[in-house]
């Protein structure tokens, strides 16, 4: 298994991870920087989203992570905010 590898992009006390069974990308959710990143199967960096906040794509807190196979949407626990915020297949 490779290391994943996030130099640009420091993960912050990562707390939870999914895995999108239809791509193989795999979600790592971020806590004190209150975002997710998406890394490839292979630990390539890929993207991240959500920022601080109590808004519509914003977190405080994201702990666990769930992606729906049928859609490929992500949901985060967002902790801080008390409520699951939905990222369309992201």
């Amino acid at each position: 298994m490779s290391q994943f590898s996030s130099t640009s992009y420091p993960l912050s006390f990562p707390v939870g991870v999914a895995v999108d069974p239809a791509t193989g990308a795999v979600y790592v959710s971020d806590d004190l920087n209150n975002r997710v990143q998406k890394f490839s199967s292979t630990g390539t960096y890929w993207a991240q989203f959500g920022s601080a906040g109590s808004g519509s794509g914003q977190l405080a807190g994201p702990w666990g992570l769930a992606v729906d196979p049928s859609s490929g949407d992500l949901y985060v626990v967002d902790g801080s905010n008390n409520r699951v915020e939905k990222f369309g297949n992201p």
